[in-house]
């Protein structure tokens, strides 16, 4: 196994299906989870010091909601989530019911506030943005209405694009075809059975689900639950996890597509938690439910223990990197693949012998 180099203490990595590379990919953006709201950028390979993307006082000052920052003890609190474009550098960041834009290739980067959430709605935290940096995706809710609007960050300007009378969420660019938008129908994975959907202007105008959960069962009428989904880079479509609690299997790493194409189960796991994929589609990476190593499935014996686990993507062979552990959100491991897939980062957390938190923060896994 690699041992973990913790990146920067009391900080955390973005939600999987973001993006937080940038600068040609040698540097991660972190937010800081220390009572202070901050996003922080440095490089994963260790040199040089960090730098300030979006302060603390930008973000007490613009926000027009109170927010109450995460800490240990106010676990239920939740953090600021954050997306990068893939090839222009602009961030984008839903929180305090304002969307807040920063073009980090700047000289002096300089946040504004692109959008503020309509009258009566309020704004999701998870946002993403296109390759080039000038649409960002959100998603606005009231009660018994759930929405997705394109937002022109140049011209300014929201369209709504969708509409569902569910829990809708996860909404993130397809970053193979940026016309194919995927999101989720949120709620308990073992009682939601259309968990996966997306969104085209023609070819799927008010969404469509993509994973047929009864079919790809093993079990006669009932459905695999999945989740985590992540869209792919190199293909239309995600990879999705089938957890350990799912009633019905085969549980594991599926690989899912717009096009037709039946799922395809990449690597069984019966622990398998959160799912990441390289830019080139050869490799998966998976957090676990207990430790990879712990007999049983889902939570049963998990503990507070999670592993790090590698996946070729081709023959669906796994390689245990690392042992974590997770507390509340945002510290879930939340694996990703640094740009050019040379390593790994993810959120660390290490116990002290009586079981409390001796550290935590991003932490960075060079592979082979």
């Amino acid at each position: 196994m690699i041992t973990p180099r913790v990146l920067l203490e009391d900080t955390y990595a973005t939600y999987p299906h973001s993006n937080g590379y940038y600068d040609e990919g040698r540097r991660v953006a972190l937010g800081r989870a220390d009572g202070t709201e901050e996003i922080i950028g440095v490089r994963w390979d260790g040199e040089g010091g960090p730098e300030v993307l979006l302060s603390a006082e930008f973000f007490a000052s613009e926000s027009d909601q109170v927010v109450e920052p995460w800490t240990e003890g106010s676990p239920q609190c939740s953090v600021p989530w954050f997306d990068i474009a893939l090839q222009a550098q602009t961030m984008v960041c839903a929180r305090g019911g304002a969307l807040f834009q920063v073009e980090l290739s700047a000289a002096t980067p300089t946040p504004r506030v692109a959008y503020r959430v309509a009258e009566g709605w309020k704004l999701d935290g998870l946002t993403s943005v296109s390759a080039d940096g000038r649409t960002a995706l959100i998603s606005e809710s009231r009660e018994g209405e759930h929405r997705a609007l394109l937002l022109d960050l140049e011209g300014g300007g929201a369209k709504e694009i969708l509409r569902h009378p569910w829990h809708a969420n996860h909404f993130h660019v397809a970053p193979a075809d940026e016309s194919w938008v995927g999101y989720s129908h949120e709620g308990a994975s073992t009682s939601v059975d259309d968990r996966m959907w997306a969104w085209h202007p023609q070819h799927a105008p008010s969404g469509r689900q993509v994973v047929d959960q009864r079919q790809v069962s093993d079990t006669p009428g009932v459905a695999v639950a999945i989740g985590h989904e992540r869209w792919k880079f190199h293909d239309v479509g995600a990879v999705v996890i089938a957890y350990g609690e799912s009633p019905a299997g085969p549980r594991g790493v599926y690989e899912t597509y717009v096009d037709g194409r039946a799922p395809r189960l990449v690597s069984p796991g019966d622990r398998d938690w959160h799912c990441g994929i390289s830019r080139d589609g050869s490799a998966i990476i998976v957090d676990t439910t207990g430790s990879a190593l712990t007999r049983g499935r889902g939570w049963s014996d998990a503990g507070r223990a999670s592993s790090i686990v590698l996946i070729d993507a081709l023959t669906g062979q796994r390689r245990l990197l690392a042992e974590t552990g997770f507390i509340a959100h945002p510290y879930h491991p939340h694996p990703s693949f640094v740009p050019d897939g040379t390593a790994v980062v993810f959120n660390h957390v290490e116990f002290d012998g009586d079981g409390g938190v001796r550290r935590r923060g991003a932490a960075v896994l060079q592979l082979d």
